[in-house]
């Protein structure tokens, strides 16, 4: 890897507000449920809402689905919000 290559450069993002540091690139739904809640809330029929904001130029906020990513860039906001679909 060159000196110039910042395909790898890690960027800090905030997920519930509290700082990662990540590689730049692209994020998973599931990556960011893991950084919100790495010992998952109690239950089994948990789902998460995952919504960001200051994202890329060309898609600045959104919703993030299971199987889903977004490229991540640096300040991005995550708000995880686990939900019992009972």
């Amino acid at each position: 890897m060159s000196e110039h290559d910042n395909s790898k450069k890690p960027v800090t993002i905030y997920v519930n507000g509290t700082a990662h540091i990540v590689e730049k690139g692209k994020i998973t739904f599931e990556q960011v449920v893991t950084l919100a809640f790495p010992t998952p809330p109690p239950g089994e029929n948990i789902d998460y809402t995952v919504m960001y904001s200051r994202g890329a130029k060309d898609k600045p906020q959104g919703d993030l689905e299971p199987g889903q990513d977004v490229e991540v860039v640096e300040a991005m906001r995550f708000d995880v919000t686990p939900t019992d679909r009972s």
